[in-house]
């Protein structure tokens, strides 16, 4: 199949409403709710607060950016399907609503299905032979039990396509989500894990310690020396972080 990229081996509903409190929600987060069609069919209704200037300009690019990557995979049985954008102007994406629990409360309740995380691991490899690797799969709300117990995945925000990507680069893509994927298994159903897969996980997994909000934590520490930090205004740990880099790069 053209695009096909090979990679190395290695029962609750929603309502029909708003699935994130926007009142207490960061700013840069979208808005997530849901909309019902004239079929009845449930649709994940996805909106960014800005749609002028930069902000618009950059929000509108990462709806763009998961549209086109849920457009290359929206084919296969474990991703949202039906993917639209309303308009180019603004920053939404629409896609059909996978009904379904995070892996994480189906675990906590004890009831993960048999086979899902070697169902889940296969899948991930077919994905990255359709071009695509997620990016963000050791995150457990976005790897969803169906209704049915087999395994969804969604929130394509972090995709990338492995077509444009050097083959050192691919293979860093396809491990980083395959180690996503044992992550999860080790965490939430070991005993099914084959051994030789925890031994590639317990020698591959490595915290991930390059996230924004770790990375202003790192920074908190180094301009106050540790002291209290909760009080401190976000604008003014964005200056900080602003005159900070301008140090650096006055350095470069």
């Amino acid at each position: 199949m053209s695009g096909q990229t090979n990679c190395p081996s290695v029962d609750s509903r929603w309502n029909s409403a708003a699935l994130d409190d926007s009142g207490s929600q960061k700013w840069y987060k979208p808005i997530v709710s849901v909309n019902v069609d004239n079929s009845g069919n449930r649709h994940i209704y996805k909106a960014f607060r800005f749609s002028r200037g930069l902000l618009g300009n950059y929000f509108r690019f990462l709806a763009s950016h998961e549209f086109r990557m849920l457009r290359r995979v929206e084919h296969l049985d474990f991703t949202p399907d039906q993917v639209s954008r309303p308009s180019d102007v603004s920053p939404t994406v629409h896609y059909r609503l996978i009904e379904g629990r995070p892996i994480k409360n189906v675990a906590e309740s004890g009831n993960v299905p048999g086979g899902f995380f070697s169902r889940l691991f296969s899948d991930v490899k077919t994905l990255h032979q359709h071009g695509v690797a997620h990016m963000d799969l050791g995150n457990s709300g976005n790897i969803l039990v169906s209704e049915h117990g087999d395994p969804a995945i969604i929130d394509f925000g972090s995709a990338i396509p492995l077509s444009w990507l050097p083959s050192s680069v691919r293979a860093w893509a396809c491990r980083k989500d395959i180690v996503g994927v044992l992550k999860l298994w080790y965490r939430f159903d070991r005993g099914s894990m084959p051994l030789f897969l925890q031994h590639y996980y317990e020698s591959n997994y490595r915290k991930n310690i390059y996230t924004p909000k770790r990375f202003l934590k790192a920074l908190r520490r180094w301009l106050w020396g540790g002291a209290d930090t909760d009080g401190v205004s976000g604008l003014t740990i964005v200056i900080s972080v602003f005159f900070s880099l301008l140090v650096l790069v006055s350095f470069t």
